[in-house]
Parts: C-alpha cells; structure tokens; sequence
C-alpha cells in the first residue's frame, strides 16, 4: 500500500513539473515573439559628416556620431537624400544627417561598420521634422509614437514615381515629413508630405 502511495506521489510530482516547465517555455517563447513584433524595421544613425571619399561613382561618407564613435554612409543614386523640411538635398561635409537603413540589411564584418542607407536626412536650421517607419492600418507607426492624419493638403508621394492616393499607406514603409504634434501618446500629425518607400529593399 505505501509502495502505491509512493508511486502516485511520484507521477504527480512529476506531471506538476513538467507542467510548469511547458508553461514556462511557453511564457519564454511568447516573450520572444512579442520582442521580434516590436523589432523596428529601420534603425538609424545619427552624426555629422567629417570626410567624404568616391570610388566607382559611390560616395562613402564618414560619419563621427559622438564619442569617438565613427561609421561610414555608403551612398549611391538610388539612396534618397532630403532635408528635414522635405527637400530634395545633396550631402556635404559638416552635414548633421539621420540616416535610416533596412535593420535586417546585411552588413559587411568590417570595422569602422559600413551602412547602405534607404534614406539620408540632413538637418537644418529651417522648422521641420522627419520620420521613417512602418504605418500600420490606422496609420500609427511601430514603435506607437506617432499617428498620421492625412489631410488634402499633404502631398502624397513614391520613391518610384507611382500615384499614391491615402488608401495606399497602409501598411508600408513612409517617409514622413511634418513640422506640428500633438503631446498625446501617440503624437499626431497632419504630414506636409508623405513618401512611400516603394524601392527595392536589399
């Protein structure tokens, strides 16, 4: 009878902990799926060009972001390059730029690191702000920051020259260039201009 008594204890100690083992995996794995959601799809790079080098018509641009920390912008034609208030620009040493690339982009294993922007904003001392991102279907980034409100005088834009109308951003990829927010969570805005980064993502 103890021998039964013994056995039964054993099995429950067992199921009770195999159970919380599955429950705990379970609550890891959820965990990493929710981490990889919240993964942007652009990460950026902020800091000023200090040198500026051509070769085979692709510029590289030296870029000190602080700290003794540089890095170099790989930038060719297809890279589009503005000012914060949505002006086509050219970058020149003594710039202060952001620069978006693609965070799954690969990159190659050499130091300083090299990046192949998407986009380049150089800042300037004119009023206006930018941002790069993935819109969800009611147009709010994914970080949750920022909320879209698209007015008739935003104008509406592609990178490859497309008709874009309001019902086209949705879930893309945007450049968005705005100079007004409210200070809810998320901010909102009405764009002055709106770019759909259709290009080819590499």
């Amino acid at each position: 009878m103890k021998v039964t008594k013994l056995i039964i204890l054993a099995l429950a100690v067992l199921l009770i902990g195999g159970t919380a083992v599955a429950t705990n995996s379970l609550n890891k794995s959820e965990a990493l799926d929710k981490e990889e959601e919240e993964q942007p799809k652009f990460f950026s790079i902020t800091g000023t060009i200090e040198n500026l080098e051509e070769r085979d018509g692709v510029f590289y641009y030296s870029i000190n972001e602080g700290q003794d920390e540089t890095s170099y912008l790989v930038v060719s034609s297809n890279t589009a390059v503005f000012e914060n208030t949505g002006n086509v620009s050219e970058l020149e040493v003594g710039d202060k730029i952001s620069a978006y690339t693609y965070a799954n982009k690969p990159m190659p294993l050499i130091y300083p690191p090299q990046y192949s922007p998407e986009v380049v904003i150089v800042d300037t001392d004119l009023m206006g702000s930018a941002a790069v991102g993935t819109f969800n279907d009611e147009l709010v980034d994914e970080t949750l920051s920022l909320k879209l409100n698209v007015s008739e005088e935003t104008e509406l834009s592609s990178l490859t020259g497309k008709d874009v109308g309001v019902e086209d951003l949705a879930g893309q990829d945007l450049l968005v260039f705005y100079s007004i927010t409210t200070k809810s969570i998320p901010a909102q805005t009405t764009p002055e201009r709106i770019i759909v980064l259709d290009g080819e993502e590499s």
